[in-house]
């Protein structure tokens, strides 16, 4: 059983006062009481300064980067400054919508072994409303009822999540390498091949309210489209066989080619492709029982992950 001791909510942000105090109100306005850490990822302004008396009341933890981490950088950041066991992720630029959204979520791991990770409701609130839910369009499009249906998935979406603490020190955390970009499909690619069960939670819904982030404000060049094509390469040698990670790639490639074409992005593409399999040479895998290696990130000290050991 777990407690209101055992949850943490994560919040991550930069130069967002507003949205990260809207964030932070839905947090603690819950019928329990989670134990909050929000940090300051090398914001130009001072959050701390903006708003920590507006929440002196609660039990918030404060801390900030000086460099950019990213957002995988940030995630880990904060789960090393937290204790719960229970980690309740949330994007600086949503909110929860129910005052028992937390409760719900403990009551839920309570009552469930092996679960790792949850995949929350997420409301998009842009130019055109949607959601953001794990089910690909095929999938929605044949069961138009699937978002209020709680089921077994494969991945989260990375803006209202939770995570087990076990499950994320097990694997090593986010890949601090990726920065920007398909970081939930990397963690939770690994999830799944440590057999630990992740759900899709329509019970706890957040609304989303994305607005375009500056990836790295010093080189225009790495941007989301650079990222998401690097990311992309490396994510896909790590957890695909062979011969699905040569189809893989082959559309995935395609795809960015034709949308950086029409964008006028050639060389941004061919960049991200040059990064994404330079570095991929320099990946250190081993092999351990049951088919698989362990592969250590192609760039520094990083966590090991897992891949199906047809890709050596």
């Amino acid at each position: 059983m777990y407690s209101s001791n055992d949850i943490n909510v994560l919040i991550a942000t930069k130069d967002r006062v507003k949205q990260i105090e809207r964030a932070i109100r839905s947090s603690v306005n819950q019928s329990v009481n989670p134990r909050i850490v929000v940090l300051d990822d090398a914001s130009e302004i001072n959050i701390k300064q903006k708003l920590a008396d507006k929440f002196s009341d609660f039990q918030i933890k404060w801390i900030r980067s000086d460099m950019p981490s990213g957002v995988a950088g940030a995630r880990n950041k904060l789960v090393e400054n937290s204790s719960g066991s229970l980690m309740v992720f949330l994007d600086d630029d949503a909110y929860f919508t129910d005052p028992n959204s937390l409760e719900k979520i403990l009551n839920k791991f309570s009552s469930s072994e092996r679960l790792a990770a949850m995949a929350l409701k997420i409301k998009l609130r842009q130019q055109k409303e949607g959601l953001q839910i794990p089910f690909n369009r095929l999938t929605r499009l044949l069961n138009k009822d699937i978002h209020n249906s709680e089921r077994k998935v494969s991945y989260y979406v990375g803006a209202g999540h939770v995570i087990s603490r076990d499950v994320f020190q097990k694997i090593g955390g986010y890949d601090k390498e990726l920065f920007y970009g398909l970081e939930e499909l990397d963690l939770s690619s690994s999830i799944i091949k440590e057999g630990r069960k992740m759900i899709y939670f329509p019970e706890v819904e957040i609304v989303h309210e994305p607005e375009k982030s500056v990836v790295d404000k010093k080189n225009i060049l790495k941007d989301e489209v650079y990222y998401s094509i690097r990311n992309r390469i490396w994510i896909s040698y790590k957890h695909l066989p062979v011969f699905y990670l040569i189809i893989h790639l082959l559309i995935w490639c395609s795809f960015y080619f034709l949308k950086s074409l029409l964008k006028f992005q050639l060389i941004k593409f061919f960049i991200a492709l040059f990064d994404g399999f330079r570095q991929v040479s320099s990946i250190e895998c081993v092999s351990i029982p049951n088919n698989y290696v362990r592969c250590r990130s192609p760039v520094g000290n990083v966590p090991i992950y897992y891949c199906g050991s047809e890709t050596i």
